[in-house]
Parts: structure tokens; C-alpha cells; sequence
């Protein structure tokens, strides 16, 4: 590549514009590294800093044919192209970050709305199932759940054996599952 060719930047300009590969090369050559280095300090970041520039070049490549650069900016022209590629990705991302917010606040309030009446509801169904167990299984199961009594000492307040009181848990508790599954 012919370095002295391009040393006029009016001359790399007008060859670019034609799609001239070799002009294009010789830009990317000498801009590259430094607009990667300028982007890392914009950005924090070397990876946003490279796909900044990647983006860069594309986008000049691109629009090469409508390319129009005062005379001796062609380096402004390119990293001014990068800042906003930058900004822009800021923006978007800004705006799918406060889209996000925005669904999960609906989703909470949605479920904020629906897990009261749906919580009342179900509280009803499972204290009617509980109504609805033998006599002895629900003594045991709001012994146990309700009053937070233990084995033993529900064995010892009913007169009964602490295997008793595992068998009569064991069966309020599965008919209860089997009954509740159906509503939840």
C-alpha cells in the first residue's frame, strides 16, 4: 500500500468515495488503534470500545459514497461518527433498561392485584378442607400446623401415640394435596 498515495486526505476521501478497498485499508490502518484507545476512555470499556470502532468503520464504509468532510478533518469526521454510535447504544440500551422496569412493575402489580383475591380465595378453599378432614386428623393437623405443637406433645395432650399422631398427619396431609392440587 502506497502511503505517499494517501497522504493527501482530500485524494483518500475521493477514493474512498469511489469504494477504493486499498484507500479504505490505509484509513483503518491509521485510525483504528487510535479511535479504539479514544472509545476505551469514552466508554470504560475496551470491548465497547472495539465494537464501537468495528461499527465505525462500517457505517463510514457504508455511506462512503455520500461522504462529505471539511478539509483536514477526516479524523474528526471519523471519531465524531464513533462518539454518537456511542451515545446512540447509551440511549437504547437507557430505553430498553426503562422498558424493562416498566413491564416488571406491571407484572408486579398485576400479581400484587391478583395474589390478594387469589389469597383470600384459596385460604378459604383450604380451611374448608380442612373442615372437611375426620375428626382426629384435623385435632392433629391444627395441633401440629396451627398451634405449632409438636409430635410428642400432641400425643401426650390426645392420649395417643406419637405413631398415631404420624399416621393422622401423613393423611390429612395427602388428602389435603389431593384435594388442593385441583385448585392450585
Amino acid at each position: 500500500m502506497d502511503q505517499k498515495k494517501y497522504s493527501d486526505e482530500h485524494l483518500l476521501v475521493e477514493q474512498l468515495k469511489e469504494g477504493c478497498q486499498e484507500a479504505y485499508g490505509y484509513l483503518f490502518g491509521i485510525y483504528h488503534r487510535e479511535l479504539c484507545n479514544y472509545m476505551t476512555v469514552v466508554s470504560g470499556s475496551t470491548r465497547v470500545a472495539e465494537d464501537i470502532a468495528q461499527q465505525t468503520f462500517i457505517r463510514l464504509w457504508d455511506n462512503r459514497e455520500r461522504l462529505v468532510v471539511q478539509e483536514n478533518k477526516l479524523k474528526h469526521y471519523i471519531f465524531k461518527i464513533a462518539y454518537h454510535l456511542f451515545i446512540d447504544s447509551k440511549r437504547k440500551k437507557k430505553k430498553e433498561f426503562e422498558l424493562l422496569e416498566s413491564l416488571k412493575q406491571e407484572a408486579y402489580l398485576e400479581v400484587a392485584d391478583t395474589d390478594a383475591s387469589l389469597f383470600e380465595e384459596r385460604l378459604k378453599r383450604v380451611e374448608t378442607e380442612i373442615e372437611n378432614l375426620p375428626e382426629q386428623c384435623k385435632r392433629v393437623f391444627i395441633m401440629s400446623k396451627k398451634e405449632g405443637l409438636k409430635y410428642q406433645e400432641i400425643s401426650e395432650r390426645l392420649d395417643i401415640s406419637i405413631k398415631t399422631v404420624e399416621v393422622h398427619m401423613g393423611k390429612a396431609l395427602k388428602r389435603l394435596r389431593a384435594q388442593l392440587t385441583i385448585f392450585f
